[in-house]
């Protein structure tokens, strides 16, 4: 099978990439079955940072070449894919989006569980309860996480809010400090 990949050149900290059509057993810097253009991420223009020859592609795509999971991206942002390619590129870059945003849930969960376990330590309330449900839903966010399920994480994170207002409720207010000028009267007095 001929797989459209990419293959690295450049030197130490200075990439440049070109996308060929390389047979799939071939080893990355083997024999290339044709050029289909180029990747240079260092590039200031982002119009000559990726430079693809687009009669070529398709035309490898149509006798079955099948693109790296980079290269796809290259193309489906470049409007090339067409059909199952397409659907499969915009299913899964949905999944990846997913996933970003319940990673960004599950961080801001363990910030409010490190709050709990903070507040529990330094207050005499029992806030052991808040605690252990912003722990569940710190659990259930964690395997949401390979799922890419952002609803069931965005759910979870209003779990661990809620838990922590509720912690911040029954959290006794702190004993009022005795003003100094009240000190300094009482001292004078004895």
């Amino acid at each position: 099978m001929v797989r459209l990949r990419m293959q690295r050149f450049g030197r130490t900290h200075r990439p440049f990439y070109r996308i060929n059509a390389i047979d799939q057993q071939t080893r990355r810097n083997g024999r290339v079955l044709e050029n289909l253009g180029h990747y240079d991420p260092m590039s200031k223009d982002e119009d000559k940072q990726i430079v693809l020859k687009v009669e070529e592609i398709k035309a490898w795509l149509a006798k079955g070449a099948q693109p790296s999971d980079t290269v796809r991206d290259m193309l489906g942002k470049a409007d090339l894919l067409e059909g199952d390619m397409k659907a499969k590129w915009l299913s899964d870059r949905e999944t990846n989006m997913n996933r970003g945003e319940c990673k960004k849930a599950l961080k801001e969960i363990e910030g409010i569980v490190a709050s709990l376990d903070k507040m529990a330590e330094d207050s005499e309330a029992d806030l052991t309860p808040f605690a252990n449900s912003a722990k569940k839903a710190r659990n259930v966010a964690k395997g949401t996480l390979s799922l890419a399920k952002a609803d069931v994480a965005a759910k979870c994170l209003a779990d661990a809010k809620d838990a922590m207002s509720k912690a911040e409720a029954a959290k006794p207010a702190p004993a009022p400090e005795p003003e100094p000028e009240a000190e300094a009267a009482e001292e004078s007095a004895e």
